[in-house]
């Protein structure tokens, strides 16, 4: 049986209740949910066969944006997006090259507003996404870690409010949607920049 949307996002949400628990935990007290209902869909979403775009839009009601790239060396870019009820402001992106791959992302509404993310103080857990930090006076992005899943790691260099002086950020997300930030680690050292700014 395949996971209903409403259980994918129970599914998202398990690993962001480790990386931003008062977030996850302000949520579950909204809708209701107990802590284990989140651990129940990722048991279920990781238990399930591989799943192709079309079996989403198969299962799942008609996605509120369809977008059909034109064909680039024989492979056609499909992006269906959802509306979310967890994250009303959100929407999840589904996109694919082709049957064997599937991407998936939190992106913002279209009719939603983008932070302005111009300090590490702005940038406080699901405040934004990876490609709003990326596209934000923050930039430029290195990559550190992580495929597009949970746990991935971006890095960034900031005044510190503190001390007034430049120093690099670890910001930490799950789905694409920002987790948390913190000072880099002593030994890290920058790379020149994997991802600026796109506009």
């Amino acid at each position: 049986m395949m996971l209903t949307l409403y259980e994918y996002q129970l599914a998202m949400l398990d690993a962001m209740c480790e990386s931003a628990p008062a977030e996850a935990d302000a949520l579950l007290r909204s809708l209701d949910i107990t802590r284990t209902e989140p651990t129940i869909a990722m048991q279920l979403f990781r238990s399930e066969p591989w799943r192709t775009l079309d079996d989403y839009l198969a299962a799942w009601r008609t996605p509120d944006s369809m977008v059909v790239e034109p064909p680039e060396r024989n492979l056609e870019m499909r992006t269906a997006r959802w509306d979310l009820t967890f994250w009303p402001g959100l929407q999840l992106e589904l996109s694919s090259p082709r049957e064997s791959i599937l991407f998936r992302q939190f992106v913002r509404r279209p009719q939603i507003p983008r932070p302005r993310l111009d300090s590490p103080a702005d940038l406080t857990p699901w405040s934004c996404t990876y490609s709003e930090l990326v596209d934000s006076s923050l930039a430029p992005i290195d990559h550190v870690d992580g495929m597009g899943g949970t746990g991935d790691v971006a890095a960034f260099a900031a005044i510190d409010p503190d001390s007034g002086q430049n120093r690099v950020y670890w910001a930490y997300f799950d789905w694409s949607l920002l987790q948390s930030v913190e000072p880099a680690p002593d030994w890290y050292v920058r790379e020149t920049g994997s991802h600026t700014r796109s506009r």
